[in-house]
């Protein structure tokens, strides 16, 4: 299985991208968490990149082709994956080479996508995500797993939600259709629990 997952921040690519890595048994590959991994461990691609993400823009092409092939090149992605966050663009899409089976587009209203994410809290441990209204921890500000507090991260606070949004429709919401004339396009409804969004999308695989 070799598969893409689009749609805005929000939509829940990070939870499907699990939830989908663990039905079909290969690694879900997120180029945020890329990103976020050189960030925290303070790599020169880090350090230089560290302000544009907080600030709501994305990583340039070259630097993401570059990070993701890296990735893609370990031995467990050798019979598949699920790509989360990449290709953002129609530039990256060109660029990269590599056959897809589908691309599974998230759609949601902007309206719920603002509130998902300003209200989205993060373990700095074990990554593991929270939002305060769909999601609580048990403990309000604490990690269930590790007991740690939990932060939001800068790309999230509402001013920098928007901006991505904005970012979003002009450079990624093109990719649609770039898919769709492949063939390769599969639309599902975001909006609901994590479980019956992964229902649709193994609906929209089969199809």
């Amino acid at each position: 299985m070799r598969l893409v997952l689009l749609g805005p921040p929000g939509a829940g690519k990070g939870t499907q991208g699990r939830a989908l890595a663990a039905i079909y048994g290969v690694p879900h590959i997120a180029t945020g968490d890329i990103v976020r991994d050189h960030i925290a461990r303070r790599t020169e691609f880090g350090c230089r990149i560290e302000a544009a993400i907080a600030a709501g823009n994305f990583v340039a092409d070259a630097d993401i082709l570059y990070w993701t092939g890296v990735r893609l090149a370990e031995p467990d992605a050798a019979d598949g994956y699920i790509l989360d966050g990449f290709p953002r663009d129609l530039a990256q899409a060109e660029a990269w080479k590599q056959a897809l089976d589908f691309v599974i587009d998230l759609e949601i209203a902007e309206e719920a996508l603002v509130e998902r994410l300003s209200g989205r809290l993060v373990c700095p441990v074990c990554d593991t995500v929270y939002n305060t209204t769909q999601h609580p921890p048990k403990q309000p500000g604490l990690c269930d797993n590790e007991g740690a507090a939990l932060v939001r991260r800068p790309d999230d606070e509402p001013n920098a939600v928007r901006h991505r949004l904005d970012v979003y429709r002009t450079r990624t919401s093109p990719l649609k259709a770039y898919y769709e004339t492949r063939g390769l396009l599969r639309c599902v409804d975001a909006f609901g629990s994590p479980e019956a969004v992964t229902e649709r999308i193994q609906r929209a695989l089969a199809n």
